[in-house]
């Protein structure tokens, strides 16, 4: 009898212990990894609040840096509207003018961006054309973009005929892009009641295309859609592109700005633009 408890027990009792042990196991590995999954959520979490900060830092060091230089150099900022004149201002980011290259980004020359191609249309539809481009990212990156509204002041005026907003490549979060979007239209319109408002379509993001397009539609803008050529490498600058400078100097598009328009996107831009005139 002693044989046999000797034989049958002592497995049994080596099997418990096993099985209690992968238990253990178990149950300590899931509440390690629950305890991983909420250090990893925390963790990510304070890198989307830190983020969140960083922009928001940065667009309100470009809102004082735009501000003050809008002060000390205030009449450089004359707009010199007047009724003969066909007065256009166009609200964008670097697709529209970074002040490095002294127009859209990526564009062999000068006159090779959209905004360019624009006026040089409109010159030839009328006698005078007072044009601005100005570079409004820090809207983007804002998490209060209203407060960045009366920057555009300086451009505003009872006597434009036409603004294009080409606003929205910089957006990560679009919770309340659509709305913010529309009260700046609105914006634009109460400053500029009898010009032509034109929102351009987004170059990379369909979901944000289609906010741009309910935006424009919602307060009686004009939309001008992108969607059939978004992302096209044909339509694509390229790395290595040699470009023109502001002073004649060669400037080489990089790695990281390849995927912005070429000169081909940008004047389709401008075609789509023109059509809607």
């Amino acid at each position: 009898m002693f044989e046999k408890l000797k034989i049958y027990k002592f497995p049994k009792v080596i099997i418990a212990i096993v099985f209690l042990c992968i238990c253990g196991g178990f149950l300590l590995g899931n509440k390690f990894i629950r305890h991983e999954e909420r250090q990893n959520n925390l963790i990510n979490e304070l890198q989307t609040q830190n983020n969140e900060l960083k922009n928001e830092l940065l667009s309100q060091r470009e809102y004082f840096d735009e501000k003050i230089n809008q002060s000390i150099n205030y009449f450089e900022y004359d707009t010199h509207y007047t009724e003969d004149t066909y007065n256009y201002f166009a609200i964008g980011n670097s697709l529209t003018l970074i002040k490095s290259w002294g127009r859209g980004i990526c564009s062999t020359r000068l006159d090779n961006d959209y905004f360019h191609l624009i006026v040089k249309y409109l010159k030839k539809e009328n006698d005078n054309v007072i044009a601005h481009p100005f570079n409004f990212a820090m809207w983007e990156r804002s998490n209060n973009r209203s407060s960045n509204l009366k920057l555009l002041d300086v451009f505003l005026s009872i006597n434009l005929d036409l603004v294009t907003i080409q606003l929205g490549e910089n957006v990560g979060d679009l919770t309340t892009f659509q709305s913010d979007l529309e009260s700046l239209i609105e914006y634009v319109h109460s400053k500029a009641p009898k010009a032509k408002i034109i929102v351009i379509g987004d170059w990379w993001n369909k979901n944000r295309n289609e906010l741009r397009k309910a935006a424009a539609l919602n307060k009686n803008a004009i939309f001008v859609d992108l969607s059939d050529i978004m992302n096209k490498r044909e339509y694509q600058s390229r790395e290595g592109i040699e470009c023109i400078g502001i002073n004649g100097t060669k400037v080489f598009v990089s790695k990281a700005a390849e995927t912005h328009p070429g000169d081909a996107e940008m004047e389709e831009i401008a075609d789509r633009v023109i059509d809607n005139l």
